[in-house]
């Protein structure tokens, strides 16, 4: 085993998937029928408070570690604002490749037994299903997956790639359904972007949110009449009824797609450059640091600018290289949650 961290890491991640699977299985046979409760115990115990306790024991030793190897990192308010816009267009890109990739396995026969949502004019009920659904998933499966997974592996492993790669297919097969795992994984993909090149874990969260947010408002919205929900299904009519206009709302949201994360990008860029150097001139005139030091922390400064300032993701650095066996969790987490998908999927096209 050449990387303690990473294993502990992943061993983590695999009691968490034990814990979201059998919820999961126990629904699905009536033994727990509970909603609320099911979602509370996934989202804030299994994949919350668990991996908390045991990165905190087994890894980081303390709770503030913790935090900040999660990527719990301040951002501006103009980070906020680009977070949410991002969350917006990266909805409607998610919702074309839902509905393309539905389309395909309905093809096959499949069923989607989950899929249906009741609707009450209660807004309370509505508040609470935008807690369960929008506001938990936005914070508790990124600190599994953006948070553990992501940036606590990338700091274990130094392979910010792989991390990326291995996070994205897990937070995808996490849903444990077959209809949600292409356009989760490909979320997951996009979100990890965002949160690698900010060092911080809170646009990801504000962009999860979003999407869960906007979804669940336009279901609701369809039924209940709102005004923005209707123009919005008359859209998505238009769009998909004619393909020059799909080809042509495609392209535009993946270049306002692009447009938004390189801005994003470079403002929190400045945002990490501007606090480390608050931090290097505090410390020079404490006199905490020696001139060789300051000097040291200098260059140090400047190869971060010149690496989070690059919106290539290849050119980020893997430096660490593993065997199977600190993989051997990770294995297990894809072994369980495509055994469980593919149940799901059998039980959708029976």
């Amino acid at each position: 085993m050449k990387n303690k961290n990473f294993y502990k890491i992943g061993m983590i991640y695999f009691i968490a998937m034990i814990g979201v699977a059998t919820l999961f299985v126990l629904g699905y046979f009536g033994l727990f029928e509970n909603d609320i409760i099911s979602t509370i115990l996934i989202q804030a115990v299994v994949m919350f408070a668990i991996p908390l306790l045991l990165y905190t024991i087994l890894v980081s030793k303390n709770l503030k570690t913790t935090f900040h190897d999660v990527g719990f990192k301040k951002i501006s308010f103009k980070s906020v604002i680009i977070a949410i816009l991002l969350g917006v267009v990266l909805y409607f890109l998610n919702s074309f490749v839902a509905t393309v990739f539905g389309s395909i396995i309905s093809l096959m026969g499949f069923e989607n037994l989950s899929s249906g949502t009741t609707v009450t004019l209660d807004y309370a009920f509505l508040i609470k299903d935008f807690i369960l659904t929008a506001v938990m998933p936005g914070i508790f499966e990124e600190f599994l997956h953006r948070g553990i997974m992501l940036h606590a592996g990338t700091k274990a492993t130094r392979n910010p790639r792989y991390c990326l790669i291995v996070s994205s297919i897990l937070f995808g097969l996490m849903h444990l359904n077959i209809s949600q795992f292409f356009y989760a994984s490909i979320l997951g993909v996009l979100m990890g972007f965002v949160a690698l090149k900010s060092d911080s874990i809170y646009p990801s969260m504000i962009i999860h949110f979003m999407n869960n947010f906007l979804n669940s408002y336009f279901v609701y919205g369809a039924v209940l009449n709102w005004p923005l929900a209707r123009a919005v299904n008359v859209l998505r009519n238009l769009l998909f009824g004619n393909v020059m206009f799909c080809i042509l709302a495609l392209t535009i949201g993946t270049c306002l797609l692009i447009v938004l994360y390189i801005y994003l990008v470079k403002i929190i860029s400045n945002e990490r450059v501007k606090r480390d150097m608050k931090k290097l001139i505090a410390a020079l005139e404490l006199n905490k640091l020696t001139l060789p030091e300051a000097q040291e922390k200098i260059n140090q400064a400047n190869i971060m600018l010149k690496e989070i300032n690059t919106t290539e993701f290849a050119k980020l650095k893997n430096e660490t290289k593993f065997n199977f066996a600190d993989n051997v969790f990770i294995i297990s987490s894809y072994v369980l949650g495509g055994l469980v998908t593919i149940f799901s999927f059998v039980g959708g096209l029976l």
